[in-house]
């Protein structure tokens, strides 16, 4: 399970307005360069990067199974959802889930994800208590297997398939996507993956990333 990401971001005021008055997320810690929010079991806390820096992120939450129709009409008039071939829901065979993507007001790519292989329907109305938890992040590095190594020596392991531009490590609670440095993230034309500061805490480790693509890990256990 991911329980918190830090990141960065060059519009504290208008990131904190979006995922607080936005997506309903409580603010359950705040100062002048920094504040986090709580997605169920996970916390996202964004601080102030360097004045010119304009750090850029994927991240996703994991949403009941059953609900990506009913997460589809909740988020479409908060935000413009970002199609595929003309579909506003995603499909993943190979993972079995479903997938809705949009921009969070600093250029993150943002998903919500349903994934049929979890537990966790809900008959409950959509609301911001069903973005249940950071359900993967993105971490551009320059050797992908390389960081999954590291990944696997605190019991972080590969997660289906893998190749040397793309792994994801762990379960379908929380996913670490590792992918090299310079390639596009999926759902942006443009939008290359690099490095910015970032921290990542797991039940079992934490995952730290410099802007040099330099990556630590120290073990819980």
């Amino acid at each position: 399970m991911i329980r918190e990401v830090e990141m960065q971001t060059h519009s504290l005021k208008e990131m904190k307005d979006f995922y607080e008055d936005t997506l309903g997320l409580a603010v359950v810690q705040e100062d002048l360069a920094s504040f986090s929010v709580q997605a169920w079991a996970s916390t996202l806390t964004f601080t102030e990067s360097d004045p010119g820096s304009q750090p850029k992120y994927h991240f996703a939450f994991n949403i009941p199974e059953n609900q990506i129709d009913e997460a589809l009409r909740w988020i479409t008039p908060r935000v413009r959802i970002i199609p595929s071939q003309g579909q506003e829901i995603v499909q993943f065979e190979s993972w079995n889930a479903d997938s809705i993507y949009f921009y969070d007001p600093a250029g993150n790519i943002v998903e919500l994800i349903a994934r049929h292989n979890l537990n966790n329907s809900s008959n409950e109305a959509f609301s911001p208590a069903s973005l249940l938890c950071v359900s993967e992040i993105g971490l551009p590095v320059s050797d992908v297997e390389e960081a999954l190594l590291k990944l696997s020596r605190v019991g972080i392991v590969p997660w289906q398939d893998y190749s040397s531009q793309f792994a994801a490590a762990g379960d379908e609670h929380g996913l670490i996507i590792a992918v090299k440095q310079g390639r596009v993230w999926f759902m942006s034309d443009q939008e290359e993956a690099y490095p910015h500061p970032l921290t990542i805490r797991t039940d079992v480790c934490e995952v730290t990333l410099d802007a040099s693509a330099g990556m630590k890990i120290r073990g819980f256990r």
